[in-house]
């Protein structure tokens, strides 16, 4: 009966044995815990990382194929505005293209197209988005001003309402450069005809401290781009930043 005793009181733990299996197990988890989380943090820069090649391919993509087929007829319209605020450059451009529309319930029979990219806000004010607006050209488009004709009102151009999609989020940078075969330029003001090269340049954004910049570029040749500079005069949206091609 004795010996029965003795065996049954060393059936169970010790509080010192019961601590330190707890503290073996907590050292073990938070090991575990800590591998696991660094795994994820990495898979989610992976995502983002591919989501942003993913947006800056599409977007380059329509970007360079909108701007070949740009419309001659229209190029003294053809636009470009430099924008920049600190660190931040939200360029605009503005120009006609032949191509099929995106709007749902438009069919796909190429047509004459007003386009605009620029970048804004997004809603809720966390960082900024690249838009698209696309407007169809429904009446003719006006011939190009002659000096006697200055004083002239500018004939308007019907158009249908604008439609308007992002293309890509978290885009922190978007830069054109213009060049008609010698310099390159940061604006394209009406009337200096089709750029013979648009640049492209793009970055979005990274998050957290310390977060890596993701940037993109690309030039685009317009074949019916005419090649040639177009006198320079100086003002507020052609600043002095001038770069041989």
């Amino acid at each position: 009966a004795q010996e029965r005793d003795e065996m049954s009181a060393r059936k169970g733990f010790t509080l010192i044995e019961i601590l330190v299996a707890m503290t073996i197990f907590s050292v073990v988890m938070t090991a575990v815990y800590a591998g696991f989380n660094t795994g994820v943090k990495v898979w989610k820069r992976g995502e983002r990382d591919m989501q942003a090649f993913r947006d800056a391919r599409v977007m380059l993509a329509l970007m360079s194929r909108e701007l070949r087929c740009a419309f001659p007829e229209a190029g003294h319209l053809f636009y470009g505005e430099d924008k920049r605020s600190g660190k931040r450059s939200t360029d605009r451009i503005e120009f006609f293209t032949v191509r099929p529309p995106l709007q749902p319930g438009k069919g796909y029979v190429p047509r004459i197209l007003k386009i605009a990219y620029y970048v804004k806000p997004a809603r809720g004010g966390r960082g900024y988005v690249l838009e698209r607006e696309e407007q169809i050209v429904t009446g003719r488009i006006p011939a190009k001003k002659q000096e006697a004709d200055k004083n002239e009102r500018q004939e308007q151009i019907k158009m249908e309402r604008a439609w308007r999609c992002i293309i890509a989020a978290d885009v922190d940078w978007l830069d054109f450069q213009y060049s008609w075969g010698k310099e390159w330029r940061p604006s394209c003001r009406q009337g200096f005809g089709l750029p013979a090269v648009v640049r492209i340049a793009l970055e979005f954004q990274g998050e957290g401290k310390g977060a890596v910049r993701r940037r993109f570029d690309t030039a685009v040749n317009i074949p019916l781009g005419p090649g040639e500079e177009p006198p320079r005069k100086k003002g507020k949206n052609d600043r002095s930043r001038r770069q041989k091609v």
